[in-house]
């Protein structure tokens, strides 16, 4: 792996370069302020030293302050005071570089035999010139050692933070060669395949959980596509055959009109129900890609639970199977009114269809609708299977219908936000099929 190549390198060699940069610009500040302070520290060293000086002066005469200035010049430490007269003769101590008159802060530059001075020079009465001077090499030592303070641990800093960097682009180059080696053998075709979570709970791990979850969804949908392609070939074969012998039939006794109009008229009904089998298949589709939620608006669904019960009545009195309702009022929701009429249908059709007993419809308040009869039900293993497209259980298999109308109505669900729930009936007996709206509010 080429480290330049990795975010985290790159990175790192950024924030070390920032930081070496910033402490080389922070050690000349830092020198500068340092000399300043240091020599400002200096000059106040300096005026006591001249004040107690010139107390001497005050007290012992001119002789008095000329061997003070003679024992400064004996312990040759870095203090010097040198009197001089006003045109620069000695008079006693003694100065590396002896200036000209002075009076207030100078300093004296280098020269061959002496470091920089810094110095403090007064007028006495009668013409002597006093110079109290100090070496300033300590002072630009320290300056110095304090400026070395900020790139030695900017430096330091830039090392921790280039070691650290490469150390994460392994970590990292770790982990991305698991989901790649996941990812490509999803595009292999191994769609069972997930991405690798470390078990930390990071945001990587985080990631990987949406990815999978991602990952699974795909899985089941290119399942249920297979399926349904394969559910398509199966229960179409048999009408489309059942069309072509017909249409032989009909051909063969081209000279009998009544014979001919029965088996096209049985022709058109198998059409029919081929046309009704893909409207259905296109709806479950539209509703499963969330096509129509754009359009969603309120909708009071009392009545429309109430319209859809009227509409199913005659033929359920026809049955001798009534419906009853309990339809909670005022209740509203947020959706498509076709498609939950249509959901509706669906459930009340599944209930003629294949239950038995009266037929009861109920509203509960949350947009709780339940579908119920007193038939056979359907075995709880079998009820997550019967929302399929083209699942019927054995027992339906002679009677007419898709196979659709539940895989219908859980998908109008889905897109409304809830589920189809199928569960026993209230007694215990029968089917109840649950539709729940979550965006429902009384």
């Amino acid at each position: 792996m080429n480290p330049l190549r990795s975010f985290a390198p790159r990175m790192a060699l950024a924030i070390a370069a920032v930081v070496l940069v910033t402490s080389i610009l922070g050690a000349g500040w830092g020198w500068l302020r340092a000399r300043d302070a240091l020599r400002q520290q200096l000059d106040l060293v300096l005026a006591a030293e001249a004040e107690g000086l010139l107390r001497d002066y005050e007290t012992y005469g001119l002789r008095g302050l000329a061997e003070a200035a003679e024992i400064y010049a004996r312990r040759r430490g870095p203090l010097h005071v040198l009197l001089q007269t006003l045109d620069g003769r000695a008079v006693a101590g003694s100065l590396p570089s002896p200036p000209g008159a002075l009076r207030g802060y100078t300093t004296l530059p280098a020269t061959e035999a002496a470091a920089p001075l810094r110095a403090l020079g007064a007028i006495l009465p009668g013409g002597v010139n006093l110079i109290v001077a100090s070496d300033l090499t300590s002072v630009d030592r320290a300056a110095y050692a304090l400026a070395w303070a900020p790139p030695i641990a900017g430096g330091l800093a830039a090392l921790l933070a280039l070691g650290l960097g490469f150390l994460l682009a392994r970590g990292l180059e770790r982990r991305l060669a698991g989901v790649s080696t996941a990812a490509q053998a999803v595009m292999a075709g191994d769609l069972t395949r997930r991405l690798p979570e470390s078990g930390r709970g990071d945001e990587f791990d985080r990631l990987a959980a949406t990815i999978n979850a991602m990952l699974a969804r795909i899985e089941t949908l290119v399942a249920e596509v297979r399926q349904v392609t394969d559910d398509i070939a199966h229960d179409l074969r048999s009408p489309l055959s059942r069309l072509r012998q017909r249409l032989e039939a009909a051909l063969a006794r081209a000279r009998e009109p009544e014979a001919d109009a029965a088996a096209l008229e049985e022709t058109l009904a198998e059409l029919d129900q081929v046309l009704a089998t893909f409207a259905a298949l296109l709806r479950i589709a539209r509703a499963e890609a969330g096509t129509g939620r754009e359009g969603f608006s309120t909708i009071d669904l009392s009545t429309l639970v109430a319209e859809v019960a009227d509409v199913y009545a005659p033929a359920a009195e026809e049955a001798g199977r009534p419906i009853a309702t309990e339809i909670a009022p005022g209740q509203q929701v947020t959706g498509s009114a076709p498609l939950l009429r249509q959901a509706l249908a669906n459930l009340l059709d599944n209930a003629l269809s294949h239950g038995a007993g009266p037929i009861r419809v109920a509203l509960r308040p949350g947009g709780i609708l339940e579908v119920s009869d007193q038939g056979p039900g359907i075995p709880p293993e079998e009820r997550e299977k019967v929302m399929r497209r083209f699942y019927r259980l054995d027992r339906s298999r002679g009677t007419p219908g898709t196979g659709l109308g539940l895989s219908l109505a859980a998908a109008v669900a889905r897109l409304h936000g809830g589920r189809l729930v199928l569960r026993d009936g209230p007694d215990g007996r029968g089917l109840a099929a649950v539709l729940e709206l979550p965006y429902a509010a009384a």
